[in-house]
């Protein structure tokens, strides 16, 4: 009966989440987090189940605590575990969240932070892809993150890394949401005040569950 009743909330979630941010059974989303893989290698995870972003913390007692949750943005074209570069699909898995960074100073985030300068781009050229470079030279084909104000707050999802495969797709971040939309061209995006809160509860370590929905976490 119990396994009946999990598997039942399991799928009112995912029929109901295309649609907005459902709140979670926090006490089912916690156990379901502890058997992932991730779980193993982290005290620190932020869950996106198609258009819902929650972060979970590993307590003292080893449940996973709710600490934040928000209805999130993704790619244009959906999600995709075969992502490749401009298909404007947000890549399905369990990712590091190699870094923060931003327009600002650092809004008191325990994370290692990088502060964006005129000369910062993640690259798209095949001897650096996917990697923040600074330079002085104009990089065409490189995202210019200077230019974007969804960056004012943002984190580097750590997608096309160990190996890195040259058009697989770069810079797929977790951001401030446009002010006109919420799709994006690959990356997860959440309001800004969303956004400073996650910075400011997170800390180096954390991992990213994308899925688009919740019978997937256990995949990861």
């Amino acid at each position: 009966m119990k396994k009946l009743l999990i598997f039942t909330l399991m799928i009112l979630f995912a029929v109901t989440s295309n649609v907005s941010a459902t709140p979670l059974d926090k006490s089912i989303m916690s156990a379901i987090i502890g058997k992932t893989q991730t779980s193993q290698i982290t005290d620190q995870i932020i869950l996106v189940i198609d258009h819902n972003l929650t972060l979970w913390n590993k307590q003292s007692n080893g449940h996973w605590g709710l600490e934040l949750e928000s209805y999130c943005g993704y790619g244009l074209n959906g999600m995709s575990k075969n992502r490749h570069a401009g298909d404007k699909t947000t890549p399905i898995g369990s990712y590091p969240i190699l870094y923060a960074f931003g327009l600002v100073d650092n809004p008191n985030s325990a994370m290692t932070y990088k502060k964006i300068t005129p000369n910062s781009y993640l690259s798209g050229e095949e001897s650096t892809y996917n990697m923040w470079i600074e330079s002085a030279r104009r990089m065409y084909d490189s995202e210019h993150l200077i230019d974007y104000y969804q960056y004012k707050y943002a984190m580097n999802i750590g997608f096309n890394i160990n190996p890195t495969v040259y058009g697989r797709g770069a810079a797929i971040f977790l951001h401030c949401k446009s002010y006109d939309r919420w799709w994006t061209s690959g990356c997860v995006s959440v309001p800004e005040k969303i956004m400073l809160e996650l910075l400011q509860k997170s800390h180096d370590g954390e991992y990213i569950i994308i899925v688009p929905n919740v019978e997937e976490i256990q995949n990861y």
